[in-house]
């Protein structure tokens, strides 16, 4: 009796854990270079999130994080560049206006949960 309910303790733990993972699971968001900006400018995030820059625009950009601690290169026109966050990922990140060398976009993430609704 003591060993069938021990089966049953150890199943319930592994499926506790299992379940207690898939809330864990990283997102994805969407950051979309348009002429002029960063849509949207702030994005919520936690760590093991991707961020996924989408060049929206006609030319090529490149995305640079806060001291240059990590950047994407150029992400040609309707390219993609996929960052992965960690907890040391800067909180900011600028590139050069597309169209405008004179100008820069400024965007963030932040690790505090989102509004609510």
């Amino acid at each position: 009796m003591l060993s069938k309910f021990r089966k049953s303790a150890g199943v319930l733990a592994v499926v506790t854990t299992a379940f207690a993972a898939t809330h864990a699971l990283a997102e994805s968001r969407t950051i979309v270079i348009v002429e002029g900006d960063y849509f949207p400018a702030l994005t919520h995030v936690e760590p093991g999130d991707e961020l996924v820059f989408y060049n929206n625009t006609t030319v090529s950009h490149t995305v640079t994080g806060a001291g240059d601690v990590w950047t994407s290169g150029a992400i040609p026109a309707q390219g993609r560049f996929t960052l992965l966050v960690d907890a040391d990922t800067p909180e900011t990140f600028s590139g050069p206006a597309p169209g405008d060398a004179t100008a820069t976009l400024e965007g963030a993430i932040t690790f505090e949960p989102a509004p609510a609704d």
